[in-house]
């Protein structure tokens, strides 16, 4: 059995390296699979779902888990600041008692002074907590600053803090608290969104594959050759982005992703794009250039939009 299983996978025969080979000509695995070639190759949501689930493994390793650690880093930093406000309330109650106890020696309250002043006192500061409420008759949102004690929003349980600070109605009930908790347990946010974030891009498929049909809808085309074509650039997409990822965290001398590996990333998907495009659709080029255009400006509207209704519901869901 293992020995088939190698023999399967690595085999210059399989339907991998085939699929991989075929996938690095823009345009090629598409028109293969609308020429009957399918048994050949691996099917283009299977080949889509691999790509996207390697994809955010990267983003995981490399920026997901960095952001995790700045997300847990900043809950116990205000973890730390509820809990040394107990500390300055009991240090308080231990001056007053002193100070009735011994109010005949002069120095006791100036050297009282002298130690309060050398320790910070975090009951002062709060935590602003934002959440977004329908102003007015033409349903525009703003967003309301709630300045909430740092303590209350550590310790108080998550059903209690919305009514005790005077938040009214369920939506806003709702964002108090799924913004506490939040603040409380980020570094699980991290883990959850990007979980998320490969639906998001699964979602925009079709959208994307509509866009597709809409503009070459006099060429024919059946709407699933769109979503097929949509499946196999956003492998491409993927794959590309995860290798120059790890070549700039294996080499960041020769790779800085700020600097190269994104830049170069892009470049090669854009080209990418419009290749394929000139290939399945086989139309010239000032024609494939302009609808290059109009698909990669549709494109940034459709991410920012799923991006952002991602956010909310994931916020919300969390």
């Amino acid at each position: 059995m293992i020995g088939d299983f190698f023999e399967s996978i690595l085999n210059i025969d399989s339907k991998i390296f085939k699929t991989l080979g075929a996938l690095f000509i823009p345009g090629k695995l598409t028109e293969a699979y609308f020429r009957g070639q399918q048994k050949r190759y691996v099917p283009p949501t299977r080949l889509f779902f691999v790509m996207a689930v390697i994809h955010f493994a990267v983003l995981g390793y490399l920026a997901f888990g960095q952001l995790e650690d700045q997300m847990d880093d900043m809950a116990n930093e205000t973890r730390y600041e509820a809990f040394y406000s107990d500390f300055r309330t009991d240090l308080d109650t231990v001056r007053a008692n002193l100070e009735a106890q011994y109010a005949q020696v002069p120095q006791l309250k100036e050297a009282l002074d002298t130690l309060e002043a050398k320790l910070e006192d975090p009951r002062k500061d709060s935590f602003n907590l934002v959440y977004f409420t329908n102003s007015n008759e033409f349903g525009t949102f703003e967003s309301v600053s709630l300045p909430v004690s740092k303590q209350h929003l550590i310790e108080m349980p998550l059903d209690s803090l919305p009514g005790a600070y005077g938040v009214e109605g369920f939506w806003h009930q709702l964002q108090v608290r799924q913004i506490a908790k939040l603040n409380r347990e980020g570094g699980d946010f991290t883990r959850f969104a990007l979980g998320k974030l490969i639906w998001m891009v699964a979602l925009m498929m079709p959208a994307l594959a509509l866009i597709l049909k809409l503009l070459y809808i006099r060429r024919g085309h059946y709407y699933v050759e769109h979503l097929v074509f949509s499946f196999h650039y956003h492998a491409f997409a993927f794959l590309l982005v995860s290798v120059l990822l790890m070549l700039a965290y294996w080499f960041p001398g020769y790779f800085n992703s700020g600097e190269v590996a994104i830049p170069l990333g892009m470049l090669g998907i854009m080209l990418y794009l419009y290749k394929a495009m000139r290939r399945f659709y086989r139309q010239g080029r000032i024609k494939t250039f302009i609808k290059f255009c109009i698909i990669n400006f549709a494109y940034l509207t459709l991410f920012t939009f799923f991006l952002i209704l991602t956010a909310v519901l994931t916020t919300l869901t969390f």
